[in-house]
């Protein structure tokens, strides 16, 4: 007999914006991420674990910058549930230590997109977070687009990128800390 599944309801959250002293949040969500899914990251678990609470400051304080954002989904009880950041480069961005950005034109960035395997689906979280993110590279921003990496073996996150208006540009990257893999580059028009 086959599973019947009732598609998951809507879950509440609120959003929010963290900043430096919500340094052991971003701590706790990103080693989670991490430990959930490392190959959807550049860095590794032991990198993350590694930093001090001024490094994670450090993180949560670039959120006030004006070319950086980050976005979390927290439960009624303040649980941290869901996350997605956005910078803006000049042309392509690099994501290794030390190397020097290509230069071009000014392009938003989508980076560190997790949600917490029990708010996945049709919870909304993910949409939700996308359209902060959207929000902001359109009226912060004043851009139309918004670039993403997304590793080649996510099947769900391209699927979610692409129900949401992504489509490959056809470039990718080397994963940094395995040179065999890739993650392919994405582009969407965000949506407020």
């Amino acid at each position: 007999m086959a599973e019947i599944r009732t598609p998951a309801a809507p879950r509440e959250v609120g959003l929010y914006c963290p900043v430096a002293d919500d340094w052991a949040g971003l701590r706790d969500i990103r080693l989670r991420s991490i430990a959930n899914f490392p190959l959807g990251f550049f860095e590794s678990f032991a990198a993350a674990l590694a930093l001090t609470e001024t490094d994670w400051r450090e993180r949560g304080a670039r959120n006030t910058e004006p070319t950086s954002f980050q976005v979390v989904a927290r439960t009624p009880g303040e649980q941290w549930v869901g996350t997605m950041a956005a910078f803006v480069s000049s042309g392509p961005p690099s994501y290794q230590p030390g190397e020097l950005p290509v230069g071009g034109p000014a392009r938003a960035n989508l980076v560190g997109v997790w949600v917490d395997p029990t708010y996945r689906g049709r919870t909304g979280v993910a949409a939700q977070l996308l359209r902060a993110v959207g929000s902001w590279v359109i009226d912060e921003q004043h851009l139309d687009q918004v670039y993403l990496h997304v590793h080649e073996s996510n099947h769900r996150a391209i699927r979610f990128y692409e129900k949401n208006g992504a489509r490959p540009t056809g470039e990718y990257i080397a994963d940094p800390r395995r040179s065999a893999e890739r993650h392919v580059e994405m582009v969407l028009a965000p949506a407020r």
